[in-house]
C-alpha cells in the first residue's frame, strides 16, 4: 500500500486479536470497552469500527526494525492502545463531544458516570496487560500516561486564556507527543535495548515521537479549521465553533492587532459561536497568513522527525517505510 499505510495494515490483525484477549469477559465495563475500541456495536454484535491503531503498530514495527520479535512487544502495544482509548473516553466527556469515529461516544449512550468508570477500567487493564511485557514497559507506559494526562489538563486550562506557540507546544508534547514517544520507546524496550537508564537509542526514539506528535496535532488543528467538511464529518471551522485554542488560534492571536484581538476574544467568550462569527475568524486568519504559517510548522516538525529517523539503527527499507508513514500522517487531507 502507498504512503506507509502498509505498515499499519501489517499488524492490524495481531492488534485486534490482542485487544479481544485483553477485553474478554461478560462484565458491563468489558462490553463498553469493546464498543469503544470498535470490536462490537451498541448491542454487542461483532463490529470493525476501529481507528488506525497507529501507536501499537509503531511499537511492533520498531521492535522488528531493531531486531526483536513483534509478538514479544504485543502486551506493551496493547497496553498503549488501551491507554489511548481510555483517554478518548474521558476527552469526549470533557469536550462534550457526542460522537467518536462516526458512532455515539460512550458517555452519550451509558452516561457520564459509567463512561468515567469505563475509562478507568481501560486504564487498569492497560497496565495489567503491559506488565506481561516486563517492568520496563510498565514504567515507560506509566511515565507517558502521566504526561498525557498533564497535557489534557493544560489543554483544559487554555479555555480560560489565549496562549502563545510555546505554551501550545508544551501542551502538545504531553497530550499527543508523549504517547507517540512511548510507542517508539516501547518498541526499543521490546527489542531488548532498554536498561535501568535509557540508552541514547531510546532517547532518540522518544524525541522522534515528540516531533511526530507535534506534526500530527498541528495538522489535526489545521483540518479542524480548513479541512474538507464532507471527508471529516464536520463543517469547516468546527474548532472555532467549539472555541478550541488550537495552534492556528495561537498564531492568529500573536499576530493580530488590538481590534482583531478584541474580536477573537469576543467570539471565544460567547456562549455560542454562530456561522457568521466562524466566517469572520476564518477570514481574519486568511488576512494574517495563518494557514501558511500552520502548514510551515507541520512541515518543519515533519522534517525534524525525518532527520531523527535517519539517525536510527533501522534497516534502510524500514527507514523508508517509516518516513512514508510520517509524511502521510503530517499531510493527510491537505
Amino acid at each position: 500500500m502507498l504512503g506507509g499505510q502498509g505498515l499499519l495494515e501489517r499488524y492490524r490483525a495481531q492488534i485486534e486479536q490482542g485487544l479481544r484477549t485483553a477485553l474478554a469477559g461478560e462484565g458491563a465495563l468489558c462490553r463498553i470497552g469493546r464498543y469503544h475500541i470498535g470490536l462490537e456495536d451498541e448491542q454487542g454484535a461483532p463490529s470493525q469500527a476501529f481507528g488506525k491503531f497507529i501507536r501499537p503498530a509503531l511499537v511492533l514495527f520498531t521492535t522488528e526494525q531493531l531486531g526483536g520479535i513483534a509478538n514479544d512487544a504485543l502486551p506493551a502495544a496493547i497496553g498503549l492502545e488501551l491507554i489511548h482509548s481510555f483517554s478518548l473516553i474521558h476527552d469526549d466527556i470533557q469536550d462534550g463531544d457526542r460522537t467518536r469515529r462516526g458512532r455515539p461516544a460512550v458517555w452519550a449512550i451509558w452516561g457520564i458516570a459509567e463512561a468515567i468508570n469505563a475509562g478507568d477500567y481501560l486504564h487498569s487493564v492497560a497496565l495489567g496487560t503491559a506488565a506481561k511485557g516486563g517492568l520496563n514497559s510498565v514504567q515507560e507506559l506509566s511515565r507517558a500516561t502521566t504526561a498525557m494526562i498533564e497535557g489534557q489538563s493544560l489543554d483544559l486550562s487554555f479555555e480560560a486564556r489565549f496562549v502563545d506557540e510555546s505554551d501550545y507546544l508544551g501542551m502538545v508534547d504531553r497530550k499527543t507527543g508523549a504517547l507517540f514517544g512511548c510507542a517508539f520507546a516501547l518498541g526499543g524496550i521490546g527489542a531488548g535495548l532498554a536498561a535501568a537508564v535509557p540508552t541514547d537509542v531510546i532517547a532518540g526514539l522518544r524525541e522522534l515521537g515528540r516531533e511526530v506528535g507535534r506534526a500530527f496535532q498541528i495538522q489535526d488543528d489545521l483540518l479542524g479549521i480548513w479541512g474538507d467538511g464532507n471527508a471529516l464529518g464536520k463543517p469547516i471551522g468546527s474548532d472555532i465553533r467549539q472555541r478550541k485554542k488550537s495552534f492556528p488560534v495561537a498564531v492568529a492571536y500573536a499576530r493580530a492587532q488590538d481590534e482583531d484581538r478584541n474580536r477573537l476574544e469576543s467570539v471565544y467568550r460567547a456562549d455560542a459561536v454562530g456561522q457568521t462569527d466562524v466566517n469572520a475568524i476564518v477570514d481574519l486568519m486568511s488576512c494574517l497568513g495563518v494557514r501558511e504559517d500552520v502548514e510551515a510548522a507541520v512541515d518543519r516538525h515533519s522534517a525534524r522527525a525525518l532527520d531523527l529517523v535517519q539517525a536510527l539503527p533501522f534497516p534502510e527499507d524500514g527507514r523508508r517505510e517509516l518516513i512514508a508513514l510520517i509524511e502521510t500522517l503530517a499531510r493527510r487531507d491537505r
